[in-house]
């Protein structure tokens, strides 16, 4: 049977929005100004709360007067999951990602300081082992696009990188029982794609979690996982093989990919969640800003290469290969340095290692500074500084001791200048207009890191093993160099970096405005199906 007409029924279709509609149309209405209640994140004009609590009584079935004060969040219906507060808090989102980003470049670098007896006991050289050593970064540099690409048609970052990092547990087993050369190469390829996933879903789900004031100092957070598996994962391993044998490094990075697993799955993506709801009621948001004479704007489809090409990103893209030049550079050869000169063990050579973490506290305190005064002035001040500091390094007959001092400082200006890249590049997809494109401008991070290290230990393995030591440092100094003007000339400022800020305020506010529609549409549905169905229900006259 149809459902009968009722003439007292209200009209509830998007076209002829009803009058809680107009009392909180969603964008661009400067007649209201928004409010946002402390405990809930629907914006509500002054003098209209009793229309929105009206709404949510159709809604959750009670009369307006049966209301609470205080609202719910906006995509909270029913009850919450278990610890909710604690699986959505932003500490522990941050906690999350430098913990993945720490086992993913602790397995990375935690052979540095066995792989020369490794590769020796193959019948290797320096040259194999900087192969070795960039075959991670060209895994990396292959999956990055692909993950990137992934994760902004799915929404959500959580699942991709679980299973990246399941794909970086197994390829790490399979390392550890490699005999012969060919399967370490192919291990070495499979932790680099887990790792794309890693790098670009983390630090998608990072932009998706925080505001642009706080976007550097919580990535500089987020990086300290990073330096300190990058660089702490040569001592580790070391100290591990000298204590406990060849696997117990291994059997180290296989419990952190595990308690990553296990964070990432007790993780609630909110931000996931309501793209989802904004996507599913596209075409109803679209009838309903019609309705109220707003121009909806068709999201903007960028791609990789409209990205790359701009010059802000292509100066946050050479600072990242600079980064990951500079300290790859390093790793395949400071570990024979070591052992030729002062005779030094893999345990020892670990602890020389340990120079490059001390400086991993400032990141966040360098994020801080880019949060307020843009990247500019800090990247290229530290670019030059480490420069300098590897030209030192390249003076012959230093004791050990400065050898370390050397480490310190270098580390502490690559900390510096990594931080803020992180929020340029998110600044960089806000400009373009797609705000889906952030896991896309991530993988092209990973692809210039990746870059960086795919070139830093195969050229400084064959300068190493034909100039020596100190022809490495000094290559790599002048080329630190001469990249510095273009830093100067296209990095952000502290004018661009408020510019972001407010831009990013106007979307959040844009957003609410959506989300907040999407509530009373669902309100609206669920009254014209409780109507519908009362009628129905009606005896027939």
């Amino acid at each position: 049977m149809q459902p009968v007409a009722n003439t007292n029924a209200v009209n509830l279709s998007a076209s002829n929005p009803c009058d809680v509609d107009r009392a909180s149309s969603p964008i661009n209405n400067n007649n209201y100004k928004y409010e946002l209640d402390s405990t809930s994140a629907v914006p509500v004009a002054p003098g209209d709360k009793q229309e929105l609590s009206e709404t949510d009584s159709l809604e959750k079935g009670t009369r307006p007067d049966q209301v609470p004060s205080t609202q719910g969040p906006l995509l909270d219906v029913g009850k919450k999951p278990f610890l909710y507060h604690v699986r959505t808090h932003k500490h522990y989102i941050t906690l999350t990602i430098l913990l993945a980003l720490f086992t993913d470049m602790v397995s990375y670098g935690i052979i540095i300081p066995i792989m020369p007896s490794i590769i020796e006991h193959m019948g290797g050289d320096s040259t194999k082992t900087g192969v070795l050593v960039a075959v991670y970064a060209a895994g990396l540099m292959s999956a990055s696009p692909v993950f990137g690409t992934i994760s902004d048609k799915m929404a959500s970052r959580r699942l991709p990188m679980m299973i990246g990092l399941t794909g970086l547990l197994t390829s790490t087993i399979i390392f550890m029982f490699a005999k012969v050369y060919w399967l370490l190469i192919i291990a070495r390829f499979f932790q680099g794609v887990s790792g794309g996933a890693v790098w670009t879903l983390g630090l998608a789900l990072m932009t998706d979690s925080f505001p642009a004031n706080e976007m550097g100092i919580q990535m500089g957070k987020s990086l300290i996982g990073h330096t300190m598996g990058l660089l702490g994962g040569p001592p580790i391993g070391g100290l591990l093989h000298d204590a406990y044998g060849e696997r117990a490094p291994f059997y180290f990075c296989i419990a952190f990919a595990a308690l990553v697993i296990t964070a990432l799955g007790f993780l609630i993506e909110v931000r996931a969640d309501e793209a989802l709801e904004l996507r599913e009621f596209d075409t109803e948001l679209r009838e309903r800003a019609r309705a109220k004479g707003i121009e909806y704007t068709v999201p903007v489809q960028t791609s990789l290469w409209q990205i790359i090409t701009t010059k802000r990103m292509l100066a946050a893209v050479t600072v990242t290969t600079l980064e990951a030049f500079d300290l790859s550079s390093l790793e395949p050869t400071l570990p024979f340095y070591l052992r030729a000169r002062f005779g030094m063990t893999e345990g020892q050579i670990g602890l020389v290692f340990i120079a490059f973490t001390m400086p991993t506290i400032v990141s966040p305190l360098a994020g801080w500074v880019s949060d307020r005064y843009g990247a500019k002035v800090l990247c290229s001040t530290a670019v030059i500084i480490c420069g300098c500091l590897m030209l030192v390094l390249s003076i012959e007959n230093k004791p050990l001791w400065g050898i370390v001092l050397n480490l310190v400082g270098i580390g502490l200006s690559t900390s510096s200048f990594i931080a803020p890249i992180l929020g340029e590049i998110s600044a960089v997809v806000r400009r373009t207009g797609d705000s889906t494109a952030y896991a896309r401008a991530f993988a092209i991070f990973n692809m210039a890191f990746s870059f960086g290290m795919l070139i830093g230990p195969i050229i400084a393995g064959y300068i190493y093993q034909h100039h020596g030591f100190k022809w490495n440092c000094i290559t790599t100094a002048c080329i630190l160099f001469f990249f510095v003007p273009i830093l100067i000339m296209w990095m952000g400022d502290r004018k661009q970096k408020m510019e972001d800020v407010a831009m990013y305020e106007r979307e959040e506010e844009e957003r609410r405005m959506m989300l907040a529609d999407v509530k009373l549409i669902k309100a609206e549905r669920k009254a014209a199906e409780e109507l519908n169905a009362a009628t129905l229900c009606q005896p027939a006259v």
